[in-house]
């Protein structure tokens, strides 16, 4: 029977990254990078992609792999996930799954339903609608039709409101009854997942934290450098981060306007995700206090990740 693969997510700023990448260190494991927005190439600073004091030793995959301007969609990042598990197994090497986007535990976890195939005319109509009176109606038209989908998805989520609408056009249903009915595993295995809990108080000073410190490393010139290169759009362009830098570089907010829209919106990610969580009872949750030590965080995930072998 083949080893449980290891996951280890958590809210956004929980620092699961610090954590994981130890963790797949002292067991030899190379990590699979769980996160949409680390997916793209030139997205360093703003997606806090590890340091390389933390990656030295751990080979990673599905990180970088993708140009900022191409989207990057669920059922392409389980076909990479895929690839790079038998890459992994075929040196002798554990598997671990590290990240926070919900889409892609659920697909990992419980399977992946790609849908239809995608109709670039109604797609375009839809994001003409959008830009001509905002996303807002949209996603209140995806509540009435699809109050699942809708619940599950970012209001401000253009391309996969977007996705959904055309499904149900298309198709004449719910994406989610189409997922429930066709869903399937990417990997009929066990799974060891293991998540990051902080209180709320101790969530947000992180994120704060973090915040700053993307400022401090030079989000500004990483988004600068991006727009240069006309290559910061699609999903990429509206992530957390870049979206609110892109808007201050245009002259439409100031930096400390800037910066405060940041955190607003990535507490609003983790309360998102919080409340996404309770859907995957299999998450083993290892609590995070202000001062607990990473060593004391990854021994525990180490035990649980490895128990019973």
């Amino acid at each position: 029977m083949s080893l449980p693969l290891l996951v280890l997510t958590g809210e956004t700023a929980s620092g699961k990254k610090q954590v994981g990448l130890a963790a797949a260190r002292a067991i030899g494991a190379e990590v699979i990078g769980m996160d949409s927005i680390k997916v793209y190439r030139g997205l360093s600073v703003g997606a806090a992609a590890a340091s390389p004091d933390q990656v030295s030793g751990v080979r990673l995959h599905v990180v970088g792999i993708a140009p900022p301007d191409v989207p990057f969609s669920t059922g392409r990042w389980v076909d990479e996930a895929k690839k790079a598990v038998a890459s992994i197994e075929s040196r002798g090497a554990r598997v671990a799954f590290l990240g926070g986007t919900s889409l892609y535990l659920r697909a990992l976890i419980r399977g992946f339903f790609d849908g239809p195939p995608a109709q670039p005319e109604i797609r375009a109509r839809l994001e003409a609608e959008a830009a001509r009176v905002g996303i807002g109606p949209l996603h209140r038209r995806l509540a009435e039709t699809d109050p699942d989908a809708a619940s599950r998805i970012f209001p401000n989520d253009l391309r996969r409101i977007c996705r959904a609408l055309e499904v149900i056009e298309v198709t004449g249903r719910p994406i989610t009854a189409l997922q429930e009915e066709n869903t399937k595993r990417p990997f009929d295995r066990p799974f060891r997942v293991v998540g990051l809990r902080l209180s709320r108080e101790t969530l947000f000073a992180r994120i704060e934290a973090r915040v700053d410190r993307m400022l401090a490393e030079g989000l500004i010139d990483e988004v600068r450098r991006l727009l240069e290169r006309d290559a910061l759009r699609g999903e990429a362009a509206g992530a957390i981060g870049y979206r609110e830098i892109v808007k201050h570089l245009r002259g439409e907010s100031t930096l400390a306007e800037a910066r405060e829209s940041i955190v607003t919106h990535t507490r609003a990610l983790a309360r998102k995700q919080r409340k996404w969580y309770p859907r995957f009872p299999e998450i083993t949750w290892i609590d995070r206090g202000p001062e607990t030590p990473t060593d004391e965080l990854v021994e525990k995930t180490l035990q649980e990740w490895t128990r019973a072998e």
